[in-house]
């Protein structure tokens, strides 16, 4: 059923699309923010925020690095206390006095981690573990306890060492120094978070990140009881998955949050964004869906719920249209974008979600100028295919194997769905070049499968995570297992399909 038409001239129209515009360009999608006003809570993403939840696990974009730099910000952690999350909640967070972030793609990690090189010779010295290894990180992270003995290196060169020789020396002292530490922060009344985040940047083989990984596992395994020093990182969901297995680690896993966004909280980011940088989106908001906007702490909040479905279907319809065309046969608009952002796993990015409005504008600004609606429906798709060209950019900087084990796929000329065997066929042609190629890569990315595997394991390996991170989809036809390639991906590949999205942009008339 068609909603009321809310027309707008086209002077109108073409003063709201560029506000839309200048707002989305101006949002911050690097995974970072020192504002209040950037910070939008989805309600599914607030017991990722709890000091006691001290697992979190999400995918490349889901949020991680975002969380890290709010809870890590001694301004934005206290906004946060005051935001309406829920009295235990805010308690909960109120009571961090201070917050430290050990993030290995930050640039304080120069200071208070070992690099990728260091740390295999760190590893090397005697005595010395992974939970070796994040025990010195933490307790450098406070002022010294003169009664431990530990020394703090005077090289700036080389800031690990003395300190890590020490350490391998004293395995009893630096284990119960987390506890002391533990114990000094609570007796004062000083409760301390400290946010772990990227640790797929500790090392580029596989192997040493799965075990440092499994270390810091042991180290909050140590101190999930802890009260003055709290301990929470964020991981992404492979890493965590290729840790293997870690004794009592169920005992964290069971209690970990997995970072996702719905639908409804991907639209309410982008209009909450939106609204807090343009005045002409807030009148249109009110004016179509009844609710106001007001100024308060710094930023633009809604008098009522802007994350319900059916309101934002309602603001969607009267930008977009009701259909990807003249009938519903083309698809509803409000649910288009996102069926064709997801993945394989059925979730979508937010910085995927935002690129794709701020593509689809700036198409409807440059051929759709003079259509009805502020945003013509093939100027979503092209916002669909300048983003599936933007997500895989992106996870081409940690997936840099992706790349070789599908682009095979469009050279052999191939569509997907795609029979397993025949794809497992590609990767071994030309002496399993496919699997050669990332094989290759070891020395810069993270293979996803042990050094010396023979080619079944790579295959099986190879396979296995590119369904668990969701850039493909297993199916069953005729009792033969089929692979499927999200849109997404395959259209930044170019891979063909009957059906979906072109790989090619309508000509424009």
């Amino acid at each position: 059923m068609a909603v009321e038409t809310h027309t707008l001239s086209g002077q109108e129209r073409s003063a709201l699309r560029e506000q839309l515009r200048n707002a989305l360009q101006t949002i911050p999608t690097d995974g970072s923010t020192d504002n209040w006003s950037d910070v939008y809570v989805p309600l599914s993403h607030q017991q990722a925020l709890n000091p006691e939840r001290m697992l979190v696990e999400g995918m490349r974009g889901a949020g991680k690095s975002f969380w890290t730099g709010v809870l890590a910000n001694p301004e934005l952690l206290s906004a946060l206390g005051r935001h309406p999350i829920g009295t235990d909640l805010q308690d909960a967070l109120r009571g961090i006095k201070r917050s430290h972030a050990i993030a290995l793609d930050a640039r304080s990690v120069k200071t208070n981690f070992p690099n990728p090189v260091e740390l295999p010779l760190l590893r090397a010295l005697p005595g010395v573990t992974p939970e070796t290894i994040w025990s010195v990180a933490i307790l450098l992270l406070f002022d010294p306890d003169p009664l431990l003995g530990m020394p703090r290196s005077t090289d700036a060169h080389d800031p690990w060492q003395a300190p890590m020789v020490w350490a391998g020396q004293n395995p009893g002292r630096i284990a119960r120094a987390l506890d002391l530490l533990d114990d000094r922060l609570r007796s004062s009344n000083e409760t301390t978070l400290v946010v772990f985040d990227a640790l797929d940047r500790a090392s580029n083989e596989l192997t040493q990140v799965s075990e440092m990984t499994a270390g810091l596992l042991r180290v909050m395994l140590q101190l999930r009881f802890a009260k003055g020093l709290r301990l929470k990182a964020f991981i992404r969901e492979d890493i965590l998955a290729q840790a293997g297995p870690v004794v009592d680690g169920s005992k964290l896993l069971n209690k970990k949050v997995t970072l996702q966004w719905t639908q409804a909280e991907l639209y309410g980011l982008a209009f909450y964004r939106i609204a807090q940088r343009s005045d002409k989106f807030r009148t249109f908001f009110s004016r179509v869906v009844g609710i106001s906007w007001r100024s308060f702490g710094g930023r633009y909040e809604c008098n009522d719920s802007a994350d319900e479905p059916d309101k934002q279907e309602k603001l969607w319809r009267a930008l977009v249209g009701d259909y990807m065309g003249k009938t519903a046969t083309k698809g509803h608009s409000y649910r288009y974008i996102h069926n064709h952002l997801s993945d394989g796993l059925g979730r979508v990015a937010p910085r995927t979600f935002l690129t794709a409005l701020d593509a689809a504008l700036e198409s409807a600004s440059a051929h759709y100028p003079d259509k009805p609606h502020v945003i013509h429906h093939e100027a979503i798709k092209d916002g669909v295919r300048d983003a599936s060209t933007a997500r895989v950019t992106e996870l081409h900087e940690e997936y840099q194997w992706i790349a070789p084990a599908l682009q095979c796929i469009k050279d052999q000329k191939k569509t997907i769905p795609i029979d397993k065997e025949e794809l497992e066929k590609i990767w071994l042609q030309n002496k399993a070049s496919v699997l050669q190629k990332i094989e290759s890569m070891r020395d810069k990315a993270l293979v996803p499968w042990q050094n010396g595997a023979p080619n079944s394991e790579r295959m099986e390996r190879l396979l296995a995570t590119l369904e668990q991170i969701g850039i493909v989809r297993p199916r069953k036809k005729n009792g033969n297992e089929r692979i499927e390639l999200p849109d997404i991906y395959r259209l930044a590949y170019k891979i063909g399909r009957h059906g979906g999205i072109s790989t090619q942009r309508k000509p424009k008339s």
